[in-house]
């Protein structure tokens, strides 16, 4: 099976519902074109001009825009992308002991400072292999499952570690949450296997057998405010403004290794040639074989890392089909007069099963996830309900309004107590954003041909 194949497939697996053991799913063979089309599109270089983001208004004062006054003509490694995981390199690159005290790192952005996905997205830190352990030992074997829990719980324990060390003044300004989880299942389906996945969890992984509180659906109006839902599974998790969170850590390394650390805003890399043995005049760079070229001139590297998500296929063009965009809308919306605040607490999630309809092309992943300011009471929720054509790409400038509507339907079916009977929320903002998606579900590590260079 090729790897388009396989993206197609990865996609209308979650439909569960759709499938068929034909080679089209028993779907419209024109529908299934134009989807194996979107899943091999080039997604290009990140859109200038994207939608507006609350999480990054304001903009960082000093680093939003930042780039050199002349972009550095050499660099021992130029990491591509700032969001968590540009900075997240970069961080532990600088920090790293066996490397040259005097290596040179710059990083690039195509626009401002952390104006991706990282800037777009719900905010949350979650881990929700407990619901889903039972599907990922039928993907995987029990061994692997359990290897990937724990280091999804470790992944958590690490992050909310590293937080809790930041200085107060970026822990304030970035709003680091310890939260309850509350994940309600929206069906009955999805609650029977959410309950027995967490069972076989619970035996596989004793260590952590009591994390997980399961609340029957006679519960769930007066423990946690829920209108609707069959019950809920909830657990420790966090809550953050990743925006704030990203340019502060970007700022403090600027400030602490200002001799090694170059960051490039509004400079994308719009192509990378690899050249081991001489230049155009003929003398020899063998240690600085990668030339990255950007609309300010040209970078000579020793190493490239892409940290690019959704957009890596445009500069990697094996990873087109293997590595796709899906892009989900987020929205913020003013709290009813009757919701408690409780945002300082918890996080929630609404799921239910996935559908596809290739008639309206509607396509519903069936998640939810929200999260509340904790001091304006402000409900952050986000979604990825549109069309299935709005979801499978890379352009993150628009919103679709069908997402919208149905995120602004969604909170006064969720919460019992929160809205006048039929108000609706005030909406203050929507945007959108790029999740990068593999063909098979798993994470992706990549070294090109030339060399174990270029990740």
């Amino acid at each position: 099976m090729n790897d388009s194949r396989k993206a197609t497939d990865r996609l209308l697996a979650i439909a569960r519902s759709l499938q068929h053991p034909d080679s089209n799913y028993g779907l419209p063979e024109e529908f299934m074109r134009k989807l194996r089309a979107a899943l091999l599109s080039d997604p290009l270089l990140p859109r200038p001009n994207p939608s507006i983001s609350l999480w990054q208004e304001p903009a960082h004062p000093t680093v939003s825009n930042i780039q050199s006054p002349t972009l550095p003509r050499y660099a021992d490694i130029v990491v591509i992308g700032s969001g968590i995981t540009g900075c997240s390199v970069t961080k532990a690159l600088l920090e790293d002991d066996s490397l040259d005290s005097t290596s040179q790192i710059v990083v690039l952005e195509a626009r401002t400072l952390t104006s991706g996905a990282t800037g777009r997205n719900g905010g949350q830190l979650v881990s929700p292999v407990g619901h889903l352990y039972n599907t990922m030992c039928k993907r995987h074997g029990e061994d692997t499952a359990k290897e990937m829990c724990r280091f999804s719980f470790m992944n958590i324990e690490r992050i909310m570690g590293m937080l809790d060390e930041l200085d107060p003044e970026l822990r304030d300004s970035s709003e680091i949450r310890h939260v309850y989880k509350v994940m309600v299942a929206g069906d009955e389906e999805t609650w029977k296997a959410s309950k027995e996945s967490l069972n076989s969890f619970r035996e596989a992984i004793p260590s952590h057998q009591t994390i997980h509180r399961v609340t029957e659906q006679d519960g769930l109006a007066k423990d946690f405010n829920i209108k609707s839902g069959y019950g809920v599974i909830d657990h420790p998790a966090g809550a953050v403004w990743p925006y704030r969170l990203i340019t502060g850590i970007f700022e403090r390394l600027l400030v602490q290794y200002h001799d090694r650390l170059s960051i490039e805003t509004n400079t994308p890399a719009t192509a990378i040639k690899y050249i081991y043995s001489t230049i155009s005049d003929g003398s020899s760079m063998p240690d600085y074989p990668y030339i990255i070229e950007t609309p300010r001139g040209d970078i000579r590297a020793k190493q490239v890392i892409h940290c690019t998500n959704a957009n890596a296929a445009h500069l990697l063009r094996p990873l087109i089909g293997r590595l796709y965009p899906y892009r989900g809308t987020m929205s913020v919306q003013k709290a009813g007069p009757y919701l408690e605040n409780v945002g300082s607490s918890r996080s929630w999630s609404y799921l239910t099963k996935s559908t596809l309809d290739p008639v309206s092309e509607r396509f519903d992943g069936g998640l939810y996830y929200l999260q509340q300011h904790a001091a304006t009471g402000d409900i952050w929720v986000g979604t990825d309900y549109s069309n299935v054509f709005d979801v499978i790409t890379s352009d993150d400038t628009a919103v679709p309004g069908h997402s919208v509507e149905a995120l602004l339907k969604f909170l006064p079916n969720y919460f019992v107590n929160g809205w006048p009977e039929y108000e609706r929320p005030e909406l203050k903002g929507a945007w959108t954003g790029l999740q990068g998606h593999t063909s098979d579900g798993l994470p992706l590590w990549v070294r090109d041909g030339q060399g174990l260079v270029d990740w």
